[in-house]
């Protein structure tokens, strides 16, 4: 199944426009938390301007499979 992870906070998102192919919501779920480490790693201390924002992981027809607060 194809995952999105898309940014979101209140009315304002970006997109992921391309995806990754998981095998299922655990794999989507592992690859999420890995996305966020990652942007974690790359950000640094300025990741506290994320506070209010949330990875939305939906899946190829838009539907919220969960979500993962940034802060």
């Amino acid at each position: 199944m194809r995952c999105f992870f898309n940014l979101v906070r209140e009315d304002e998102i970006i997109p992921d426009p391309v995806g990754i192919e998981v095998e299922d919501i655990v794999q989507a779920r592992v690859q999420a938390l890995h996305a966020i480490a990652e942007m974690r790693e790359e950000i640094g201390d300025a990741i506290g301007n994320w506070e209010d924002w949330q990875l939305q992981v939906v899946d190829s027809v838009g539907r919220t499979l969960f979500t993962v607060d940034l802060s």
